[in-house]
C-alpha cells in the first residue's frame, strides 16, 4: 500500500506528507508565525508560500555552489519536494552581526560587528537550551567528526548566503538551518532556509526584512517577506 499524500509529521509551521518515492517528503509550509521570546503566535496569510519561495531560491543557489541539502523542487503553493532526513535535534546559529539572544545574554553591544562569525548550536528541545560539542556527542546527538562537518558547513553555507545577500542590499546579521543524514548517512542541509529563522537589514536603512516585524511589532510582515523575496529573485541572476 502507497503512502503517497498522507501525514508524516505536522510541526508549528509545516506539515509534511509522504511523496510518491519512498525517499521523498513534501513539506507544507503553513501560515503560521510564531516568536518564543515575546510569546506571540499568529496565523498570518501568504507567508508560507513566501518562505517556501524563498527557500526554494536559496536551496536552488546552495545546489550550485556545491552545498548538500535536502532540495528536490518547489511544487507550488507553498508546497517542496524534498529528500527525507534524519533529522539532527540542532538548530545550527551562524551570526555575523549582534542581535537578539546574544545581546539579552551578555555584555555585547546591538549592533556589534564580529570579527568572524561566531557559531551558535542549540538542543531542539523546550526553550532550545545552548549546546557544545561534549553534550552533543554524551547525548548521542551527533559524532565529534559530524560535529566537524556542521561546523565546516556552517561557516561556508554563511559566507555564500552572507555575499549573496550583500550583493542585493542586504545584511546577513544572524540565521539559523538544521542538518539531517540523508539515507547513506552523509549530513545534509534540511528543513527550510527563510526570512523566519533569519535576521536581514537594509543596508542603508537597517531596516528588517524579517521576522523581527512581527517579533516586535515593526510593520507588515508579509510585505517584508515579500520585499526580500523581490531582491533575491530571478533564480538567473544567483552569481
Amino acid at each position: 500500500m502507497t503512502k503517497n499524500g498522507l501525514l508524516y509529521t505536522c510541526g508549528k509551521s509545516k506539515s509534511m506528507y509522504y511523496g510518491e518515492e519512498n525517499d521523498s517528503i513534501i513539506m507544507h509550509f503553513l501560515d503560521s508565525v510564531s516568536s518564543y521570546t515575546q510569546n506571540k503566535n499568529a496565523r498570518i496569510i501568504g507567508t508560507g508560500i513566501l518562505r517556501c519561495e524563498f527557500s526554494s531560491h536559496i536551496f536552488e543557489l546552495l545546489h550550485k555552489k556545491g552545498i548538500p541539502n535536502h532540495y528536490i523542487s518547489n511544487i507550488g503553493m507553498g508546497r517542496m519536494k524534498v529528500n527525507k532526513l534524519d533529522m539532527i535535534k540542532l538548530e545550527i546559529i551562524p551570526r555575523n552581526i549582534a542581535a537578539g539572544s546574544i545581546v539579552r545574554n551578555y555584555p555585547i553591544q546591538y549592533g556589534q560587528v564580529f570579527n568572524q562569525p561566531i557559531l551558535k548550536l542549540d538542543l531542539k528541545y523546550s526553550n532550545d537550551p545552548m549546546m557544545n560539542s561534549d553534550y552533543i556527542v554524551a547525548m548521542g546527538i551527533a559524532t565529534k567528526r559530524e560535529i566537524e562537518v556542521i561546523r565546516e558547513i556552517a561557516f561556508e553555507l554563511n559566507a555564500i548566503l552572507k555575499d549573496f545577500l550583500l550583493n542585493r542590499g542586504v545584511k546577513l546579521v544572524d540565521f539559523k538551518f538544521e542538518m539531517g543524514r540523508n539515507t547513506a548517512g552523509d549530513l545534509v542541509i534540511g528543513d527550510e532556509i527563510s526570512p523566519d529563522g533569519m535576521r536581514l537589514w537594509d543596508i542603508e536603512t537597517n531596516q528588517s526584512l524579517d521576522k523581527d516585524v512581527f517579533r516586535y511589532n515593526k510593520g507588515d510582515l508579509v510585505h517584508a517577506y515579500e520585499e526580500i523575496l523581490k531582491r533575491i529573485m530571478p533564480v538567473e541572476s544567483m552569481k
